[in-house]
């Protein structure tokens, strides 16, 4: 079994595999950020966007993603407005606490068996560092949102860095 993870569900991978256990081979992170165990959101994120999201908090509670954002921009990553209207829906507030919360540690995962997909700019650093590391790193020239928007262009890029790491 690979994981794939998108977003912040990268940060998470290796305690996910960890509670799998040994089923999984591999992990592939798509637009994601990279494990920092120890380590909370809030501790990894640039200075300007941690004050920013906190600002946001109204009891102990972040509003919905996109509403993070200037409203153009969401409207520019989803063009389509029912698909836009549906991915909004179904997104959740989120409780600071999470973003507060250190990343588990989990030891044992198979960090040599890693594939990175950026789609952003805004996760080049990310996809560098996984370079670093030694991981197959495919730059793709999308949005952070592709996988919504270009569901079969960015599920083929994901299958070859699975296949990638399935075969290392």
């Amino acid at each position: 079994m690979v994981l794939v993870g998108h977003s912040g569900a990268g940060a998470l991978l290796p305690a996910v595999a960890e509670v799998v256990g040994t089923d999984v081979h591999g992990a592939v992170f798509v637009d994601a950020l990279l494990p920092h165990p120890g380590n909370s959101w809030f501790d990894t994120a640039p200075v300007q966007l941690r004050e920013q999201v906190a600002g946001l908090a109204r009891a102990g509670r972040l509003p919905r993603w996109h509403d993070w954002l200037p409203s153009d921009v969401l409207d520019t990553l989803v063009s389509d407005v029912g698909l836009r209207e549906r991915f909004i829906a179904e997104l959740p507030t989120m409780p600071v606490a999470y973003f507060e919360e250190p990343a588990p540690n989990a030891p044992g995962w198979p960090a040599s068996r890693c594939a990175y997909v950026r789609l952003s700019e805004a996760y080049a650093g990310a996809a560098d560092e996984a370079e670093r590391q030694g991981w197959w790193v495919h730059r793709e020239n999308a949005d952070h949102l592709a996988l919504l928007t270009q569901p079969a262009r960015i599920a083929g890029v994901i299958a070859r860095a699975v296949a990638v790491v399935a075969d290392t």
